[in-house]
């Protein structure tokens, strides 16, 4: 098992309940609470899908009610999208996508329609695409 490397100490004291068994029944492999909350959503979400004509035709049920579902849970628990859980990824996602854009160095503008003006003058260089007719010393 590879060293974990803690920039803070904040992750050291939140440790996540495992569940090793029910009543005196050992599971085959311990499942935070996490998983088994992801698992049950993944459950309810192809139980909701299977009430969908196209979907409905299909009776799949130990794909449809055991592996879905797991790779549903192990995909939202083991894997990280851009350095995030994929739940809090997307969710940023759509609240990137429902805002309205309208920011000036991450600041939301207050009056967009007023157009903006400098305080000072404002230096540019302009362009000239002539043709040369003699080739450069250098």
């Amino acid at each position: 098992m590879k060293p974990k490397v803690l920039r803070t100490y904040n992750s050291v004291w939140k440790v996540e309940k495992v569940l090793y068994g029910i009543q005196d029944i050992p599971l085959p492999i311990p499942v935070t609470y996490r998983q088994i909350g992801f698992f049950g959503t993944g459950v309810f979400l192809i139980w909701c899908l299977n009430h969908f004509p196209p979907l409905s035709i299909l009776d799949l049920g130990l794909i449809e009610y055991i592996f879905l579902p797991g790779l549903f849970a192990w995909f939202f628990t083991k894997q990280l999208l851009d350095g995030k859980a994929p739940h809090r990824f997307f969710i940023r996602v759509v609240q990137y996508y429902l805002s309205p854009h309208y920011h000036n160095r991450y600041k939301e503008v207050s009056d967009v329609n007023k157009p903006y003006k400098y305080s000072s003058k404002v230096g540019y260089r302009q362009l000239s695409y002539q043709a040369r007719s003699e080739a450069d010393e250098h």
